[in-house]
């Protein structure tokens, strides 16, 4: 059953919507908001446990033994998608990110990828940056977007995270060698990468693709520092 959505009280300093246009358009935009935090969390979980359940099924019939480690990944993933349900409700934004910072959460996220799909993945990473919450929760969301399309889509055999923060902007690329598709014929309701142009474009910044058939996959995401103006930073300068 859908729930009803109603508009958050508005916190002291912030804009009342004072016409039903406004509203509406408040409304329409918390609801799109839920629906990318739910796209880009949730269900990513329930198609890791999906994926590692399968895994131990035909693992069973080889040898029990090598079903241990795809199911110890259904617990992790199950435990993931309940921390990031209970995290919505609450409408708390990534906890984890803010004990953990950006570069520990997105380790944690590309070793489990490795583990339960047999990625080949590389990064680039560095130190943990200075950014705002906001910035590092989009980045994150970007960065597990677009790895879990390459593990459901791509068949890559080498992926590359690589991610840099200079005085400037913050930059993203996540590429890869797999097969690769037409970006032009790519359903223009395709979720997934509208997600990843909303994230972008919520923060002043830019979202590229680049693909071809056989050619495999690269995406970037370029966040200018203005991005953090008046926002809470987090973590401490790359040294």
């Amino acid at each position: 059953m859908p729930m009803d959505m109603h508009p958050l009280l508005p916190l002291q300093g912030q804009h009342v919507p004072d016409s039903v246009d406004e509203i509406e358009q408040s409304v329409a935009q918390e609801r799109q908001r839920l629906a990318r935090e739910l796209h880009d969390s949730v269900s990513q979980a329930f198609y890791g446990i999906n994926l590692c359940a399968r895994n131990a099924r035909e693992a069973l019939d080889a040898d029990p033994h090598q079903a241990i480690a795809p199911l110890e990944h259904v617990i992790r993933f199950a435990e993931q998608g309940m921390a990031e349900l209970q995290a919505l409700l609450f409408n708390l934004r990534a906890d984890a990110l803010q004990t953990d910072g950006l570069i520990v959460a997105l380790s944690k996220q590309i070793a489990l990828l490795r583990a339960c799909y047999g990625l080949n993945i590389d990064v680039l990473l560095g130190t943990e940056p200075a950014l705002a919450l906001e910035i590092k929760h989009a980045l994150y969301r970007i960065a597990q977007e677009a790895l879990h399309n390459i593990a459901k889509h791509a068949n890559a055999g080498s992926i590359i995270v690589q991610l840099t923060v200079n005085e400037q902007e913050s930059m993203l690329e996540v590429r890869d060698n797999g097969k690769g598709f037409d970006p032009a014929r790519q359903s223009p309701g395709c979720f997934g990468l509208r997600s990843m142009q909303e994230r972008a474009a919520s923060l002043n910044g830019t979202f590229t693709l680049e693909s071809a058939p056989g050619q495999g996959t690269c995406i970037q995401v370029h966040i200018p520092c203005g991005a953090t103006d008046n926002l809470l930073i987090v973590g401490k300068a790359a040294s």
